[in-house]
Order: structure tokens, then sequence, then C-alpha cells
């Protein structure tokens, strides 16, 4: 069972930890290292900004195994990115993680259409976001990258 909050500005170093993970790194359409004083810039901006919902997850152990973001780009559409810990990776954490968010952010922004982009090569993510209510909608170029897109909407939450 997981519980989720806004991240505080004590959760910098710990963003900032999952960020530059390799594995996170390798699955992100922007591949390379973020350094700290960019990161800090981002972070203080992320947190005042109305338009980007950040949820931090933690287990019943209060331990924190991941992040999602969703970032409103237009009236009715959302971007949503997933980072799960290195150490909680494969314990099934994303289905919920993703439940949990969509549905919390869709609840305020009813009519609003999440979209989800993975890299065809990232199969886990892909399951992930099957199970966690996504569908699929077709496969893209996005940001040169052969990638699934799926969507959710209040419609077709779980």
């Amino acid at each position: 069972m997981l519980n989720f909050r806004k991240p505080t500005s004590n959760d910098l170093e710990l963003y900032f930890e999952w960020a530059n993970d390799p594995q996170v790194r390798k699955q992100s359409y922007n591949s390379a290292l973020i350094d700290l004083e960019n990161h800090k810039k981002w972070f203080k901006a992320a947190l005042n900004n109305d338009l980007l919902y950040m949820y931090i997850f933690e287990n019943e152990y209060h331990e924190k195994v991941g992040q999602i973001r969703i970032q409103k780009q237009s009236l009715k559409e959302a971007l949503i990115g997933i980072s799960i810990a290195s150490n909680h990776r494969g314990k099934g954490y994303a289905k919920e993680m993703l439940v949990l968010a969509t549905n919390s952010f869709l609840k305020s922004n009813k009519d609003f259409l999440i979209n989800a982009y993975i890299k065809e090569s990232n199969i886990n993510s892909k399951i992930s976001f099957e199970k966690g209510g996504f569908q699929f909608k077709e496969m893209i170029l996005f940001e040169n990258i052969n990638s699934f897109h799926y969507i959710k909407t209040a419609r077709n939450e779980d």
C-alpha cells in the first residue's frame, strides 16, 4: 500500500539522485546527466509551478519508492513522467503509483487527457502503463525516437 504527498524543498537531493540514476537517464528522452545547479533551479521552480503536479510515493515502511510528474501542456492535455527508486524496481509499485497519481490529477482536472510516451525498448514501462489504466493510442516518433503513445482520461481510469 502506497501513500503519496507533494514534494517539499527537503526532497531536492532525493529528486536529484533519482533523476541521475543510470536506468532513469537511459529511459529518458534526454539521457544527459543533470548537474546540481540546474537541478536546484528546476526543482525550486517546479515546486511553485501550478501547471506541474508532482507526487512522491512512500510504502508502508515510509521508504520513498518513486515519483510521478504530470505537466499540463494545454487547456486539455498533460504529459506524465514516472521514475522508481532503483532499490524498489520490480516490486509492482508502478501500477499503483500510476493509478493513484492519475486518479488524483483527473479528479480535479476531469476534462484532461494525460499523454504518456514510452520508448519502444522500454517494455517494462509499457506494461506498467497498461496495468495503470492507460490505453494504447499509436506508435509515433516522439523526440526522434520510436515510441508507444498511451493516453488516460477520466473516462478510462481504474
